[in-house]
């Protein structure tokens, strides 16, 4: 049976990401890495830190050792350090939000970026404007931080969060061709907002269908 690794700086998405893993690909074992304490140093920091960066790198070598085809990052915060772990293995390493960075680039061109925590809105944007230059497209990335949701989410007020988010949200339609929300946490804002024609994207659905599609490529 084929393996995948999938690495979580917070347990809150792991349920998600195994019912999607379950649903989506039946047939592969997913070993779940969760280290919690990580995304709090990030956060401290202002992203990664070389010893975080470290860590990373180890999480990457212990998959390959369990014999994964394949490592994901959940978090979008630690993306890049993910990516730079490529040299280490030979298996592929990816991130959940790269299908959604590449659907939010043929949609755009005004692209608006929300987020509710300033270490994954800047590496969001980063890799946004990568993957632009990298695709020849010209794109007008307007980015919206949220810190006071995330400020109600650590307190457990998920209703402030979840207010705050959709307004946001609401903001963002208004001034775009295509919305993305940068951690899935967002997600359940969009619940009783009226549909849009203004596309609203999120992660991790789209996340594991391309390492779905991955795995079956390295299949072949």
């Amino acid at each position: 049976m084929t393996k995948a690794a999938i690495f979580h700086t917070s347990a809150a998405t792991l349920g998600l990401f195994q019912n999607l893993t379950a649903s989506a690909m039946p047939g592969v074992e997913i070993v779940h890495f969760v280290e919690e304490s990580m995304i709090r140093e990030v956060m401290k920091n202002g992203g990664p830190t070389p010893e975080i960066n470290a860590r990373i790198a180890g999480y990457v070598q212990a998959a390959e050792k369990a014999g994964c085809a394949i490592f994901m990052t959940a978090c979008s915060s630690i993306g890049g350090s993910v990516e730079q772990c490529q040299f280490l293995t030979r298996m592929p390493v990816t991130r959940i939000d790269e299908a959604m960075i590449e659907e939010a680039i043929r949609k755009g061109p005004r692209i608006a970026v929300l987020a509710t925590v300033e270490t994954t809105l800047r590496p969001t944007l980063d890799y946004l404007q990568r993957r632009a230059r990298a695709a020849g497209a010209d794109v007008d990335v307007r980015p919206t931080l949220m810190a006071d949701a995330f400020k109600a989410l650590l307190a457990g007020d998920n209703e402030t969060h979840d207010r705050i988010v959709a307004a946001g949200l609401r903001d963002a339609l208004g001034n775009a061709d295509v919305v993305v929300l940068a951690q899935a946490s967002m997600a359940r804002a969009m619940a009783g907002m009226p549909p849009s024609d203004v596309p609203v994207l999120t992660s991790p659905e789209r996340g594991i269908q391309r390492l779905k599609e991955r795995i079956e490529q390295l299949q072949c």
